[in-house]
């Protein structure tokens, strides 16, 4: 029966982290037959889990692929949710009046939000030493794995391409973009220079996806204060590293 658990939290896992599977992808990975993944697989698309997908490729059968369900994801990502619950009540008490005042729900919302950023890279920050850049990338990939943000870097020579096949807290980012931008802005703090956010899963992206330029850009936002180096509006952003040409790189 342990066996049975562990096949079954394997595939959830992989399908969480790595996005949609075929069966022999997770068989594969997992090291069971393909039919010990099928019977699984089954299993859990009547408990709404995963869903399925049709592939066609130029010649032979069509593959199925799979993927978690909202619920399926919401089923794995349940530490990720506690987290964030302890870090919104520390983030609404040290609001201050000059953040609130004059603002609307999504503003306040907004400011919340970038008080949990700051809370999750001082989490980190001393998991992030290198002053080289792809070292650097390489390490907060690895901090934010922890945390569901990231899980993927690939090396696209004038910039770092991160990835993540799995939301963390996927039906509060549907609620508001705050969520996402809140990991942007992670990111950015800890890597220490102005990170796009290119897609995401709450706007029906197949993933999240964010890029780190190798040379030193200015800050996507308006004012000239933020432009100097901040993220989000309040949290200022670390003096970036000298950019280093690396190899494409996946976790």
């Amino acid at each position: 029966m342990a066996t049975v658990e562990r096949t079954r939290d394997e595939v959830l896992r992989l399908l969480y982290e790595r996005g949609e599977c075929s069966v022999a992808d997770l068989a594969a990975a997992i090291g069971v037959s393909d039919s010990s993944v099928r019977r699984h697989l089954d299993l859990l698309e009547a408990d709404e889990l995963v869903v399925t997908r049709l592939e066609r490729i130029p010649r032979g059968r069509p593959i199925t692929r799979y993927a978690l369900s909202e619920a399926g994801e919401e089923e794995r990502a349940a530490a990720h949710y506690q987290r964030l619950l302890q870090r919104l009540s520390p983030a609404l008490v040290n609001l201050t009046p000059e953040e609130v005042r004059g603002q609307d729900g999504r503003e306040i919302l907004e400011r919340v939000f970038d008080h949990v950023a700051a809370s999750v890279a001082d989490e980190h920050r001393g998991k992030v030493t290198s002053t080289d850049l792809e070292e650097r990338v390489q390490q907060v990939l690895g901090a934010l794995t922890e945390e569901g943000i990231l899980r993927e870097m690939e090396d696209e020579g004038d910039f770092y391409r991160l990835k993540n096949a799995g939301c963390p807290y996927r039906s509060t980012a549907m609620e508001t973009a705050a969520c996402c931008s809140a990991d942007r802005r992670t990111i950015e703090l800890l890597i220490g220079r102005s990170v796009e956010q290119v897609m995401t899963l709450a706007d029906g992206g197949h993933q999240c996806e964010y890029l780190v330029p190798k040379r030193d850009l200015p800050a996507s936002h308006d004012d000239d204060e933020t432009t100097a180096g901040t993220a989000g509006g309040l949290l200022p952003v670390m003096a970036a590293p000298t950019a280093q040409k690396g190899t494409t790189t996946q976790r």
